[in-house]
């Protein structure tokens, strides 16, 4: 099987031939069973890689295939290779997955539009995309991953271009996310100069050779995680992604689900063992997590639009996995990506689903009341902003739970008091946004409620087959290692802890510790309970304020001023405003105008006064030869005279 690997992306790979170069050509439902059905064989696949891992000795799980010499020069080689470990064996699983279930969906979503065949064209492209990134056995076929995932959230933010927001919004997630990606490149380049190989493994082998804090290691893992930040939408270049959401509903959900925005946290997770020797990178990773976190969630607390609040609460989740990967709890960050990738994958199809049942209407202060309506809908996404929120038993518990706990005993007490304020906003939002569209009275446009009706099968059928592992995976993830594990006398690491222990075991080691383990009674039941009320807290907050009724709760809501700072996201689009459009422009009009008067007016100037002086000189060369030799007399005369004046001294 392990001879096969290619076939993973080149199953997405042959659905973008089929449906770019013949797309035309095909009826709607021959787009959709060829762009469904290679995801789907791409995901039988990686199942297959995945049970030929399990029947190989722990330290011995690594499937690799050589397709080809890419680059050979001197001692340089880069080759096309392709690699199949633990962790990118359950990265394989989430990408292929979910992205199924959210091209399935896709099928009734995007019916009747008349790039139905672009958009699956540019869906397959991005699994494919993301498939290189994760199996790519070098850092150059990474980059090319890296950069196809971006490519293609540029098309499909911007897949209706016809209207100017989705235009710019696609723009500005390209333009931003190259500012990380010239870091990432230029960390490459570091990365070679430094090794004199692009091999992961390789890179591994050299830089364990190296003390721990070296400057060119910490250089290179800054540089890369500056294309982390870019890529899954940290401080400060998180703004494209609230504005993603201009593309198709199953689009944010593939970006924000199992696809781009993973990518970052996937990279420093992949590359562990470089952060392990780079202390001050990894508190950087930390903090800058952190910060997101809170930052996203507060803003999260106010947005109106349902694809925004799901925006801000992708932000913040992915600072909960920076703030773990940053602290060394490696192992829970993978943890949390893959149970948020179920749940959040849920909450925004659910979300398009009530925007397909109220006809595209995005605002929730326009909705209400939709739980009888649109039932499928109302419990499937009420699952998912259950699990969001960290109540047990649902997955986002025991993943939330391990990196607050890991916090917690590994002594970044900061880290883990962030994630306590960030549980209770997050709870507080999901359920803000359950009440608003779905609690309550209606207040849909009276032209509009007649119509409401629920989403066809195919959209609502994914939305089941997400929730079951919203509710599951964290205890099957987590089983049998603590905290449940403990009550049935089955002391160990977890599931997912044992699986990806083979990956992070050397890195553990240089950090001096192994990732915390949960007991259910002492300090780690407090550590419990405390996260769970908290929770809880936060739904109930939002029950009270937006479960029966929304007038009231406008005028009993937050400060104004907070309220006011939240909802226009802390005024930081406003600073980037000032700073590079406002201020920049009128640098760049400065450099203008001193380029083009000054500069040029040396230059022009130089160039006019030798033109009129060469231009004076032309005259005296009138071609008659009776001036010339009356020049030459004078010319005599002069020199006589003045050797007659020297001489008579």
């Amino acid at each position: 099987m392990h001879e096969l690997i290619w076939l993973v992306p080149a199953l997405p790979l042959l659905g973008v031939l089929i449906n770019g170069l013949l797309g035309s050509r095909l009826s709607p439902r021959a787009i959709s069973v060829v762009g469904c059905g290679v995801v789907g064989l791409a995901a039988l696949a990686a199942l297959g890689l995945f049970a030929e891992l399990t029947a190989l000795p722990p330290h011995t799980r690594v499937l690799r295939q050589v397709l080809y010499t890419w680059i050979a020069s001197g001692n340089f080689r880069a080759e096309v290779a392709l690699l199949v470990d633990p962790l990118s064996a359950v990265m394989l699983l989430v990408v292929t997955g979910v992205g199924f279930l959210i091209h399935v969906y896709s099928v009734g979503y995007m019916h009747g539009d008349r790039g139905y065949a672009r958009y699956f064209t540019y869906l397959n492209l991005f699994t494919f995309s993301m498939l290189v990134l994760v199996l790519a056995d070098n850092f150059l076929l990474l980059y090319v991953g890296w950069e196809g995932v971006g490519l293609c959230s540029y098309l499909l933010i911007g897949f209706w271009y016809e209207r100017d927001s989705a235009a710019n919004a696609g723009k500005k997630a390209f333009i931003t996310t190259r500012i990380g990606d010239v870091g990432f490149a230029v960390g490459i380049f570091l990365v070679f100069a430094t090794f004199g190989t692009v091999n992961i493994r390789e890179v591994f082998d050299a830089a364990g050779r190296l003390p721990v804090g070296d400057a060119a290691l910490t250089a290179i893992t800054l540089l890369l995680f500056l294309g982390a930040v870019g890529k899954s939408a940290q401080l400060p270049l998180h703004v494209w992604l609230p504005d993603a959401m201009e593309g198709p509903t199953p689009v944010s959900a593939l970006i924000h689900a199992a696809t781009m925005v993973t990518a970052g946290v996937y990279l420093v997770a992949r590359l562990s063992l470089l952060y392990a020797l780079a202390p001050v990178s990894l508190a950087v990773v930390a903090a800058v997590g952190g910060i997101t976190a809170v930052f996203a969630a507060s803003i999260g607390l106010t947005q109106n639009d349902i694809k925004r609040v799901l925006a801000y609460s992708t932000l913040s989740q992915l600072g909960y996995m920076f703030a773990a990967l940053g602290v060394g709890a490696w192992t829970a960050a993978i943890f949390h990506l893959m149970t948020h990738g179920f749940f959040k994958g849920l909450l925004f199809l659910g979300s398009g689903s009530v925007i397909h049942a109220v006809h595209e209407e995005q605002d929730m202060r326009k909705m209400g009341g939709l739980a009888k309506k649109i039932p499928h809908t109302y419990w499937t996404m009420l699952i998912g902003a259950v699990a969001i929120a960290g109540i047990p038993p649902l997955a986002g518990f025991f993943s939330k739970d391990e990196i607050l706990g890991e916090a917690y005993k590994l002594g970044f007490l900061w880290v883990w008091a962030i994630g306590v304020v960030v549980a209770i906003m997050t709870a507080f939002y999901m359920f803000r946004l359950i009440g608003l569209t779905f609690w309550g009275e209606s207040r849909v446009d009276t032209a509009v409620e007649p119509r409401i009706h629920e989403s066809p099968r195919v959209m609502t059928v994914p939305l089941w087959l997400l929730a079951i592992p919203s509710i599951v995976l964290g205890l099957f993830l987590a089983w049998p290692g603590p905290p449940l594990g403990s009550l049935f006398g089955m002391e160990g690491p977890g599931l997912l802890a044992g699986w990806l222990e083979p990956v992070y075991e050397h890195g553990f080691e240089l950090l001096g510790h192994h990732e915390a383990e949960f007991a259910i009674f002492g300090i780690d039941g407090v550590l419990i309970l405390i996260s769970v009320a908290v929770a809880l807290g936060g739904m109930l907050a939002a029950w009270r304020l937006f479960g029966v009724e929304i007038g009231p709760l406008q005028r009993r809501g937050a400060p104004a001023q907070v309220n006011r700072a939240s909802l226009n996201k802390w005024w930081f689009d406003d600073l980037n405003h000032l700073v590079f459009i406002v201020i920049g422009g009128r640098v760049a009009a400065f450099a203008w105008w001193f380029d083009a008067k000054v500069v040029d007016g040396i230059v022009n100037g130089i160039g006019a006064v030798t033109r009129r002086s060469g231009g004076g000189l032309a005259r005296v060369q009138t071609g008659h030869v009776q001036n010339y030799a009356l020049g030459i007399a004078v010319g005599l005369i002069v020199m006589a005279g003045s050797y007659l004046m020297i001489a008579g001294r």
